[in-house]
């Protein structure tokens, strides 16, 4: 007999509006990334990651005429702030890019660190 996952192994299924996809998706191609200034839901990571996986999907299965390199990355900000975005690598093409999107969209400060300021253990 199979065992029964206990609840904190089981992820909650998080259903994605088809409108928030949709959205998301459009953004995607222009201007190229969705921050939560687009959809205010993505401040929620798990809600975030899931949107993230809904629009793959979108242009894998609903979109023929699309097929842009969907990426999503989390980046920290000076005063501990953390954001989300989803962005198009064909228009982003990098996480530096996509890390001046969020800061710009957003209006955060974005850490520079220092020379040298990496601890090794």
């Amino acid at each position: 007999m199979a065992e029964t996952p206990k609840d904190e192994e089981v992820a909650p299924t998080i259903e994605i509006p088809t409108a928030d996809v949709e959205k998301a998706a459009e953004l995607i191609l222009t201007p190229g990334f969705v921050t939560k200034k687009d959809l205010p839901k993505m401040k929620d990571l798990a809600w975030a990651t899931a949107l993230s996986k809904a629009v793959t999907k979108h242009f894998l299965e609903n979109d023929d005429d699309h097929d842009p390199y969907v990426y999503f990355e989390q980046f920290d900000f000076a005063g501990g702030d953390i954001d989300s975005i989803l962005f198009n690598m064909d228009v982003v093409p990098t996480r530096e890019a996509a890390l001046q999107d969020l800061a710009d969209a957003l209006g955060e400060k974005i850490v520079v660190p220092k020379d040298n300021d990496q601890e090794t253990y």
